[in-house]
């Protein structure tokens, strides 16, 4: 392997190549930028929609559950109301915070499974996930609109820090070891052994990445503890994010005491935030850092859950509940199809909703979504197949085996060519003033054993039905 020492040679672009070249051959943290690229081009998209969010977090069935625990989690108690779905996280929580929100558990995921098995990596890592802790508690006692931007900028001010100690684990004990005997800072003493502070190898990555301005500049430690910034502000989250890193050394340290105070105290200004509030935060991090994680792993389901029940039931009173507060078509849409998808273990649920003589999807999750949406379209004409006798009869269909014998013929040829795998499916029709308007489907893979009971049937339809009163209401 190329040697640090050759490198230096170029300086810091001899640097940035051997790293780069490192990560490449360990292979651990190309996860971590994909996440974070893609969080960047969703953040700057002004067409992001409520729709757009959703089909990305549910197309991994562990984020999905992350993130409805944390939605659901003390920190945003203040919502009121269980959230079961990521729709209605995303209309109540908001796009940012949720977009936050995904990140900050793609960073802790990749944090908690990409580092080398060395003590100093496990205790930066350990670092940088209480850091985020720290900084939401503080940021929630703050009241600042965005409590996961406050957390990934925590976490991304450890990102020169975790960079060296992962790929550069000699040179990160020289750093430590300087620091400690010189009394230098860690930028300092990575100065002197490889040649760029950790706030240089931060600003790289977020300019490569391309960070929104607020997370890059939150990378960089702060000029001076005076100045006073308004909290949520960009100086606020830097500030913040150098804080919760410091007392998250300090802590795992065991300095809990006059240290912590005192660190307290020099930050208390510059935040706004009493000392006492920041103590009390830091140690409601340390206490619930003891408990189980909330984002422990999560497996995926395999065909229609035990709670199918409950979970429609919560649906319909959620779709209810967006009625009343004015929701529209779409955002309803989304809560209808996402509670289908979770509530009855569909492999994927779908939308057809008319467009001139056809009836085309619009809108997915699950497997191949929305890749295939464009393939899932057939005409209006009428023809003897499923599709067309549910919307003629406005009945509820529910497919058991496509290939059986009591099924195959009514099956058409386009679901079974761009969608070889369904096993089994349901059909919803949408009906406005007596005139057909499209249909929700939801499929399971073949192989999977389901019934669908009546009581699940009628809560389906509820939530069909709710969904139409969104349209008629307009």
């Amino acid at each position: 392997m190329t040697t640090l020492i050759s490198t230096l040679k170029n300086g810091k672009p001899g640097f940035f190549a051997l790293l780069r070249k490192r990560m490449e051959e360990k292979g651990d943290f190309p996860a971590l930028s994909k996440s974070v690229q893609n969080f960047s081009e969703t953040a700057r998209d002004e067409n992001t929609s409520v729709a757009d969010i959703t089909g990305t977090i549910l197309s991994d069935f562990a984020l999905t559950q992350k993130v409805i625990r944390l939605a659901n989690s003390a920190m945003y108690a203040s919502i009121g109301g269980e959230i079961t779905t990521i729709s209605k996280a995303a209309m109540i929580i908001g796009l940012d915070a949720i977009s936050y929100l995904v990140l900050s558990v793609r960073l802790v995921d990749t944090l908690s499974t990409s580092a080398p098995d060395s003590a100093a990596a496990r205790a930066e890592m350990t670092q940088a996930l209480l850091a985020g802790d720290i900084a939401r508690e503080i940021a929630t006692k703050a009241h600042i609109a965005n409590t996961e931007e406050a957390v990934v900028c925590a976490l991304m001010h450890h990102l020169g820090r975790l960079l060296v100690v992962f790929y550069f684990p000699e040179e990160w004990s020289r750093i430590e070891e300087i620091s400690a005997n010189k009394s230098l800072s860690k930028n300092e003493a990575a100065l002197e052994i490889i040649g760029v502070t950790l706030d240089e190898i931060s600003q790289e990555f977020a300019k490569n990445w391309r960070l929104p301005k607020k997370i890059a500049n939150s990378m960089m430690s702060p000029p001076s503890f005076v100045e006073t910034s308004i909290p949520g502000s960009p100086g606020w989250l830097r500030m913040m994010a150098s804080f919760a890193g410091e007392a998250a050394a300090t802590v795992t340290k065991k300095d809990t005491g006059k240290g912590l105070t005192e660190l307290a105290s020099r930050y208390g200004n510059a935040l706004l935030v009493p000392v006492e509030t920041i103590l009390e935060s830091v140690n409601l991090a340390v206490s619930d850092a003891k408990e189980p994680s909330i984002l422990e792993a999560v497996s995926a389901p395999h065909g229609k859950p035990t709670d199918s029940t409950k979970q429609l039931a919560a649906g319909v009173r959620e779709t209810t509940n967006a009625l009343a507060r004015g929701a529209n078509f779409g955002n309803t849409l989304n809560l209808v199809l996402e509670t289908l998808y979770g509530g009855m273990g569909f492999n994927r649920v779908a939308a057809f909703l008319r467009d001139g003589d056809a009836f085309k999807g619009r809108v997915g999750f699950g497997t191949a979504m929305p890749e295939v949406l464009q393939n899932l379209s057939f005409p209006e004409a009428y023809v003897t197949d499923v599709f067309h006798l549910s919307l003629a009869n406005n009945a509820d269909v529910f497919i058991e085996d496509v290939a059986g014998p009591k099924s195959a013929a009514s099956i058409p040829a386009w679901l079974t060519e761009t969608l070889p795998d369904v096993g089994a499916f349901i059909l919803l029709p949408m009906n406005l003033n007596g005139c057909p308007i499209g249909l929700l489907y939801g499929d399971w893979i073949k192989g999977t054993a389901v019934q669908v009971e009546r009581e699940e049937m009628l809560l389906m339809r509820s939530l069909r039905d709710n969904l139409m009163k969104s349209l008629g209401s307009k």
